[in-house]
């Protein structure tokens, strides 16, 4: 099993803790995992992507070129710089609120869903938290995917370990939540 994820936005909204989070999870699961990271010279504000791919086998590349099985966007201008890891496998889940219309011009391959996942944390006054609420809400679709078989009480493990762990768990809850409105009774 190998699965490859991007997720993209601008620096500072926390996309390579985001990762980091991620593969953390992933390695008390006991996956094999990797993380690859890209931005432009101008790291606040500037737009940044990581890859990151977890495996049952050891991992020989780790990026996603056009192979990403999800792809998480939560900006313009991380949205355009990162796409190009999309193919028809790709489920992608775009900010409703911060990445234009041309989406899906942009992106004519896979699966895009739109998510308010910045007017969420915006109205949850969790702006900084954004990066964890999209892991919250990524979670539940792997969960629901059964690929890879992450646990919640492993996300916990991950938070607690952090500074700021209250606020981790109550902002990745508020993700799964958002999960649940959005596909309440979707096949």
């Amino acid at each position: 099993m190998k699965v490859k994820f991007r997720f993209s936005g601008r620096g500072g909204q926390g996309i390579k803790f985001l990762g980091s989070a991620l593969v953390r999870v992933a390695m008390i699961a006991k996956y094999h995992a990797t993380l690859s990271v890209d931005y432009t010279p101008s790291v606040r504000g500037g737009p940044i992507f990581c890859d990151v791919v977890l495996s049952t086998e050891p991992i020989a590349y780790p990026y996603c070129d056009a192979d990403a099985d999800f792809f998480v966007a939560i900006d313009q201008k991380g949205f355009e710089r990162a796409t190009e890891c999309v193919s028809e496998k790709t489920t992608c889940f775009i900010d409703a609120n911060s990445i234009d219309s041309i989406a899906e011009e942009i992106i004519q391959k896979g699966t895009i869903h739109r998510v308010p996942i910045t007017k969420r944390a915006d109205e949850q006054k969790m702006t900084g938290s954004v990066n964890i609420l999209s892991l919250g809400f990524l979670s539940e679709h792997l969960k629901k995917a059964n690929k890879p078989d992450l646990k919640e009480d492993q996300y916990i493990q991950v938070f607690n370990s952090m500074r700021n762990s209250e606020n981790n768990i109550r902002t990745f809850q508020i993700g799964k939540d958002l999960y649940h409105e959005i596909f309440s009774g979707a096949a």
